[in-house]
């Protein structure tokens, strides 16, 4: 993640202080000096008032949950003469650490005198310390080229949101003209953290934890101005016990998982991480309540971390013989998700669910019933038959097979109430078409993925939870199956992307979509970037396509109602927090839908508009669309492919763009 210092910019000024070599200066530049100026800013903002307890988020970092009233945030600046160059270049500190500790949002800015016709790197280090200090907590900084942390592992706390720290390096050369520079930092951490989605499951609710790395690399000593970070391999046994506490009565965080009932971090982490490279880790993780033992996991699958990304294990952490989905994300950069793959005797044992032949009603009851749906898709699902959810189903360590039926059948999917949750999907089990894309000509897709990747007829009552789609992308650990076989994650695609992948396409089948929700939506294709591929097209929170309309009312037969997707995190283009993309032409219509909390890594697609937008991402035919009562995104962030703001605008709030036509968009309830 980029520096996140927020809705404001932060920056510093620093006044000479302490001896200066012969190199530099402060102040108005001599002559025959050059002046370097270097402002510390961000691309994205915190909140001006500490949101710790409405906006916090274990998917970020310090800078929006530390307590400032408790911490203050340190920089310091050293600047570094290089000689030669390459593996062969030497570092000679000609500026010392120059220091500012701030707690208010105020620009911070540098202002230094350099002797010129030389080359040199400016390292800056930002950290959190003790309100009214300005002495090393976490990180012994004394000398930049070999800063760690002292006391580790043995007083090692997890679930400190101060350790984390931001660096940066500049290389410039001096010759007869001045420098000014913004610096954008970045971590040299992975953050870790442990989300369970059982949350509740047991009477006896853990108030600590354990956790014992081992048998991976463990990098405890970062060089600063090289980058390098420093560590040791650890045997099976580990090195050393981490520890954690929570309070079982409240949620240290408000936001993102955290905002559903089941969700809860249990753990965080900040790892010092390797400068290039995606490394795995394995740990054990002890659940505990006083000195009881609840659970004792030991997650001996490769775990990737990298360098300014955020790794999620979520899984049901606090019942036995849990399953675990683990996920990368970026925003930091990338999203990857691994579940265990399909049909996994020890996860799914299929079942048919009881069936009332009078009806064609299935009572599915658990998560071996709701595979057996998805596996049989072709024969059991059958036009005019209903599957009807009698409870919440938990999905936890199954890579899931779209549920899709060829032909679009008009059904029924009755959710009464009820939550599907935890769900890993990537392109293996999605149907292949050819799509015709002009200059490129055919192109084999994958398409049609979601919980369903095909839908027609009536869904209602239902929402969907946890959903991490495409996760594989890119992932440099996992490069072979269970089997030994070779993984190309190069290309895994993402069209029509979403819970509901595809709908709506059959001029002559109603649809109706009432009352079904979303939260917690990761969707991300490998590539994304509409040049090397066309991945990660037509992708929504809710549903990926909407088709056509048409049936028995022409005027408006699909109808989407009363829906919602929340915690929506996209990379793609036709990209919409509830639907990417809605053809029109026969009648569409939107009532009382909203979204909230919606993040879209823009990938620009060379041929036309990106079409992005907190609500639908793009309209083909205007005319036959409506949207009454909606609502977008207020919280919405589009973002490149780099993490930074956007300069992409919608045409609309509820859409990105439109092909043709105007969409009717209607209020008749007071906001």
């Amino acid at each position: 993640m980029k520096l996140k210092l927020s809705y404001l910019t932060y920056g510093l000024a620093l006044l000479a202080a302490g001896c200066q070599p012969d190199d530099s200066t402060m102040g108005a530049a001599p002559d025959g000096e050059d002046n370097v100026q270097f402002k510390v800013s961000a691309p994205e903002a915190l909140n001006t008032t500490r949101a710790y307890t409405t906006e916090s988020s274990s998917a970020r970092g310090g800078l929006t949950n530390v307590d400032f009233t408790e911490y203050d945030l340190r920089y310091q600046l050293a600047v570094y003469r290089v000689d030669g160059s390459g593996a062969d270049a030497t570092y000679t500190m000609v500026v010392e650490p120059q220091m500012k500790v701030t707690d208010s949002y105020e620009e911070v800015n540098y202002s230094l005198n350099l002797a010129p016709g030389r080359t040199y790197r400016a390292v800056v280090w930002a950290d959190f310390v003790k309100q009214g200090s300005t002495g090393d907590l976490h990180y012994d900084t004394q000398d930049f080229e070999h800063i760690h942390a002292p006391e580790m592992p043995d007083k090692y706390l997890l679930n400190d949101e101060s350790k984390d720290a931001y660096t940066a390096t500049y290389q410039f050369n001096l010759n007869g003209s001045a420098i000014s520079s913004d610096l954008v930092l970045k971590r040299p951490f992975a953050k870790l953290r442990v989300v369970t989605a059982d949350w509740g499951a047991n009477a006896d609710m853990p108030d600590n934890f354990r956790v014992y790395y081992y048998g991976c690399q463990r990098f405890t000593a970062l060089n600063a101005v090289t980058g390098e970070a420093e560590g040791t391999m650890l045997g099976t046994t580990g090195n050393g016990t981490y520890t954690a506490t929570i309070d079982p009565g409240t949620k240290e965080y408000a936001t993102d998982y955290d905002a559903s009932a089941h969700n809860r971090t249990l753990i965080v982490d900040y790892l010092l991480a390797d400068r290039t490279e995606e490394t795995p880790v394995h740990f054990r993780l002890r659940s505990l309540k006083g000195d009881e033992t609840i659970t004792d996991h030991s997650l001996d699958t490769d775990i990737p971390i990298r360098r300014n990304w955020l790794t999620t294990v979520i899984g049901n952490v606090l019942t036995t013989g849990a399953q675990f989905n683990i996920s990368i994300d970026e925003k930091f950069d990338n999203q990857w998700t691994m579940g265990e793959t399909w049909w996994n005797p020890e996860t799914i044992t299929l079942r048919q669910p009881d069936y009332d032949e009078a009806t064609k009603t299935y009572r599915i009851t658990d998560r071996n019933e709701f595979a057996w749906i998805s596996e049989n898709a072709a024969t059991a699902i059958t036009a005019g038959c209903t599957l009807s959810i009698e409870n919440d189903i938990d999905m936890t360590g199954t890579n899931w097979k779209p549920i899709y039926k060829e032909g679009e059948p008009a059904y029924t999917v009755e959710g009464n109430g009820h939550t599907l949750r935890n769900f890993t999907i990537d392109a293996r089990y999605a149907g292949s078409s050819n799509v015709a894309i002009p200059i490129f000509g055919p192109v084999n897709v994958n398409a049609y993925i979601g919980v369903w990747g095909k839908f027609d007829g009536a869904m209602r009552n239902l929402t969907f939870e946890n959903i991490s789609i495409n996760g594989l992308a890119d992932s440099e650990t996992h490069t072979t199956d269970s089997e030994g076989n070779a993984v190309d994650h190069s290309d895994e695609d993402a069209w029509f992307a979403g819970c509901i992948g595809y709908t709506g396409a059959n001029y002559s089948t109603p649809v109706t979509i009432e009352n079904v929700h979303a939260r917690h939506i990761h969707i991300e294709a490998s590539g994304s970037n509409g040049l090397t591929n066309l991945s990660a097209q037509n992708v929504g929170g809710l549903i990926g396509w909407v088709g056509i309309g048409g049936g028995v009312n022409p005027n408006e037969s699909t109808q989407i109602i009363n829906c919602s997707a929340e915690d929506v995190h996209i990379t793609g283009y036709q990209a919409g927090g509830l639907v990417g993309e809605v053809k029109g032409g026969r009648g569409v219509g939107f009532t009382g839908c909203w979204t909230e909390d919606v993040e879209i890594r823009i990938a620009p697609f060379p041929l036309q508009d990106e079409a992005v937008s907190g609500f639908i991402g793009n309209v083909e035919e205007g005319n036959s669309v409506r949207m009454t009562d909606c609502r977008a995104a207020e919280n919405l962030r589009l973002l490149d492919l780099n993490g930074k703001a956007s300069t992409y605008q919608p045409a609309n709030a509820l859409y990105g763009d439109c092909e043709s036509g105007t969409p009717a968009i209607e209020t008749t309830t007071q906001p």
